[in-house]
């Protein structure tokens, strides 16, 4: 009798990004092994030599899920989908696992997958794009917005379910906040908001000359390095580079406000990190965000690319002590009631079991 496994395909765990962020926390929260999990890789950042070694790393990923599918029993293959390259990639992957016989969970974290889909698409791909998601046995999305396009875009969407993301609660760390200190976590890029935050930081600067921006991550740095010093920022604007692990717990251990000002979010984990850690959070109405944070209750919420608004949001978290602590009391409470991984994770373990035992249920 061939043992039994499960198969989740996405970026590779050890690399950036919020799918890699999400699949550590399904690690390390026992998930994988509870399901008997085996990882596949069909993307990695860091990959060497280039286009190259991106297109082997994938056929290398395909060889092992035909490996599983030959040798093993595949209950369900969990597929962690973005758009555009992702897109292309996880069609392949999903195709192999139907040709398998196996179940498919098409999981889709691309805040920017409505407008691939929309302006991207032409009409041989946007059929693609409807066949695969109509034809998988689960799909699962970030926020209830998903939910709305999907009913819009598909004639099949009874199968589709948010499920948040999560992660470990913050621990081990103690708080020194740094009145004043603004931290930003993401690729640094027009579409996250880089540019609007920047601006907006001169006025935050003038009227609270204690400020420190702290932008964290990676994208065009010498671009927006030039945009700082054009506006005489130097002094008070960090670029840590890409963070994570002890030294974006130590970030987050100090930061007065999270800010994420984007113009499109899947359901961006710094929020949630932030919310774990007791950081106040300014950001957009973006995708799932306003899931997490309601305006003036668990945050503040700016529509994005209003510079001004952002700016004086930031400042007012920054002078405002009282509300900056009621606002982080509000989303620590509500983080522990809908996104730890105590609220998330039997979601999750109760879709797997109704897909193995056949008997799906759709919410």
């Amino acid at each position: 009798m061939r043992k039994i496994v499960n198969v989740t395909v996405g970026t590779d765990i050890k690399g950036q990004g919020g799918i890699a962020t999400v699949l550590r926390g399904y690690r390390d929260s026992g998930f994988f092994e509870r399901h008997n999990v085996r990882l596949v890789a069909t993307h990695n950042s860091n990959v060497l030599f280039g286009q190259f070694g991106s297109v082997i790393l994938f056929l290398t990923a395909l060889a092992k899920i035909f490996i599983y599918g030959l040798f093993f029993k595949v209950g369900l293959v969990h597929i962690h989908m973005a758009s555009r390259g992702s897109f292309s990639r996880k069609l392949i992957v999903a195709r192999l696992a139907k040709f398998f016989g196996c179940k498919v969970v098409l999981h889709l974290h691309g805040g920017e997958f409505r407008e691939f889909y929309v302006n991207e698409c032409d009409a041989r791909k946007k059929k693609r794009v409807r066949e695969l998601f109509e034809s998988v046995d689960k799909v699962i999305v970030l926020s209830s917005q998903w939910i709305e396009w999907a009913k819009e875009t598909f004639s099949k969407s009874d199968h589709i379910d948010v499920i948040y993301n999560t992660l470990k609660r913050s621990d081990g760390h103690q708080r020194y906040t740094k009145v004043g200190s603004i931290l930003f976590l993401g690729r640094l890029c027009k579409g996250k908001g880089t540019f609007d935050l920047i601006n907006a930081f001169q006025k935050v600067n003038e009227s609270c000359p204690e400020a420190h921006l702290y932008l964290g991550g990676d994208g065009d740095l010498d671009l927006y390095k030039k945009q700082v010093k054009n506006l005489g920022l130097e002094h008070s604007v960090s670029f840590p580079g890409w963070v994570d692990g002890e030294r974006k717990a130590e970030l987050l251990s100090i930061a007065d406000v999270y800010c994420l000002p984007s113009y499109n979010e899947g359901f961006p984990m710094g929020v949630l990190e932030a919310m774990a850690s007791g950081v106040a959070i300014v950001s957009s109405y973006a995708g799932g965000i306003p899931d997490a944070v309601s305006h003036n209750e668990e945050g503040l919420l700016i529509e994005a690319g209003d510079q001004d608004g952002l700016a004086d949001a930031l400042i007012k978290l920054i002078k405002d002590r009282g509300l900056n602590s009621q606002l982080v009391g509000a989303a620590t409470n509500k983080f522990e009631r809908c996104f730890s991984e105590e609220a998330i994770m039997p979601k999750l373990d109760k879709i797997y079991a109704e897909l193995l035992s056949g008997d799906v249920q759709h919410g």
